[in-house]
């Protein structure tokens, strides 16, 4: 027998098993220079295509913009006048257009539309002569900023490669989650990038599960390795499989083995789970709630309470701030709906869901609009 030296131990060339620490790397926000700069977004349709392309992004943006909008704006009936002419593309309402802005905003960090008025006039304080409001791609926009980090105007760039100038006062710009002095906002696909793709890829993996469980693969073990036999049989079991045919071949001539898919799949992971995680993730990220999504399950009342008010608060600001922007940017003012909210009686009844025999309130089963009466 031979004897054991540990000094002649060698290591195992399989797969690297070593631990790693992940870590996220250092990042600044992108900032004016010296001299006069522009800056464009690169990403955008990256971004683009990971709302229209991944069902989770795309749900939860139309979402927030839906609650946001809800109903439409409310305004007095001079701004309403000006408002109602507000056509787009063409065919847009004034309410689609802000819809539109505040989904490119949650996708690309900046969102815009071109503020159009009668030739050569500026757009007057209160947005009288306000004639259309025009959503463009922000993939084609460019902001100049001075040394001092400002927003001096913007550059279109055309589909010639020419540059057209815009002021300040012929964009409606929407931006959210500005940091430090970047001269530019960040959307929410950036941040969720990194779950998306894992979802698509655990659903592609499953497909092909699930596509093998019923169509499984086959390794057929022939007692020749002539290749012209093997050809014919190959193309003989390739038209019998194709045709539902039977195959008629001698007893010994030929074996065969299935591979069956997803063998021991759920015992050790379920898949399922962490797709249902990762979406989750996604949700999250996105600032909507799985309660407003209808996904969430296994809460108690009291808990979805708490979700919706939270909810309120995320609508809250978001409405405020396109209320604020509207005003600042185009001297108009509106009103939007308020979301439906949760009755302050119903946060008094926290015992209910350990208590299934006491009676459920008329005021738990509606939603109330603030000054209702």
């Amino acid at each position: 027998m031979a004897e054991a030296d540990v000094k002649k131990t060698t290591t195992s060339s399989g797969l690297d098993q070593s631990l790693k620490i992940h870590t996220t790397d250092p990042e600044d926000v992108d900032r004016a220079g010296v001299n006069q700069e522009s800056w464009q977004s690169t990403k955008w349709e990256t971004y683009n295509s990971y709302y229209k392309n991944h069902l989770s992004a795309n749900a939860v943006i139309n979402k927030l913009a839906m609650w946001t909008i809800l109903t439409g704006h409310n305004a007095e009936k001079k701004v309403k006048k000006i408002t109602d002419k507000i056509v787009g593309w063409g065919k847009d309402t004034f309410d689609e257009v802000l819809d539109n802005q505040i989904r490119i905003k949650h996708i690309n960090g900046d969102s815009y539309a071109e503020i159009i008025t009668p030739i050569g006039e500026e757009l007057n304080s209160n947005g009288s002569n306000l004639i259309n409001l025009k959503p463009l791609n922000p993939g084609s926009l460019k902001h100049v900023v001075n040394p001092q980090g400002m927003l001096e105007s913007y550059l279109q760039v055309q589909n010639d490669g020419s540059e057209k100038s815009l002021r300040l006062n012929q964009v409606f710009h929407l931006v959210l989650n500005r940091t430090a002095d970047e001269i530019h906002g960040t959307g929410d696909i950036e941040s969720l990038i990194t779950f998306l793709d894992k979802i698509k890829q655990l659903d592609e993996d499953m497909t092909v599960m699930f596509h093998r469980f019923v169509v499984p693969l086959v390794i057929w073990r022939l007692n020749t390795d002539d290749p012209t036999a093997m050809a014919t049989f190959k193309t003989q079991e390739k038209s019998a499989w194709n045709t539902g045919d039977n195959l008629i071949i001698p007893d010994t001539a030929v074996s065969f083995e299935l591979l069956e898919a997803g063998k021991g799949v759920g015992k050790i992971i379920n898949p399922m789970e962490w797709r249902n995680k990762w979406t989750e993730e996604v949700t999250k990220g996105g600032g909507v709630p799985a309660l407003i999504m209808a996904i969430e399950s296994g809460t108690t009342e009291a808990s979805s309470k708490m979700v919706f008010l939270a909810w309120q608060v995320v609508i809250d600001k978001e409405q405020k701030s396109i209320i604020a922007q509207v005003k600042a940017q185009l001297g108009l003012e509106i009103q939007l709906p308020d979301p439906p909210k949760i009755d302050a009686s119903l946060m008094e009844d926290e015992k209910k869901d350990g208590n299934p025999q006491k009676k459920i309130k008329p005021s738990e089963t509606k939603a109330t609009l603030p000054g209702a009466k």
